[in-house]
């Protein structure tokens, strides 16, 4: 089933994942645009609050949708090193 935006957010808000992150094993990965308004500073307090390995990356200029090219390359270029950085820790 899927569900339409507003049950979407309705649904969402009922849960505090920060609640469980400290339970993450996994490395993390969190990519972030310079100029979202919506989650920059979410991002920011998840970084915070994960424990182990993680990196927060910012794309200059991007907003919260990367649309752009060179933002693409950006993220791939981060992604590569992240998944090298990962590989090697396995």
């Amino acid at each position: 089933k899927r569900l339409k935006w507003h049950q979407f957010k309705e649904d969402i808000l009922k849960y505090d994942a920060t609640k469980k992150i400290s339970r993450l094993k996994m490395p993390v990965l969190l990519i972030v645009g310079e100029n979202d308004t919506i989650h920059k500073k979410d991002q920011e307090m998840l970084y915070g609050l994960l424990p182990g390995k993680k990196e927060l990356h910012t794309i200059k200029g991007a907003e919260h949708t990367f649309r752009k090219e060179q933002e693409f390359k950006q993220i791939r270029k981060i992604f590569k090193a992240w998944i090298t950085k990962v590989e090697k820790n396995i």
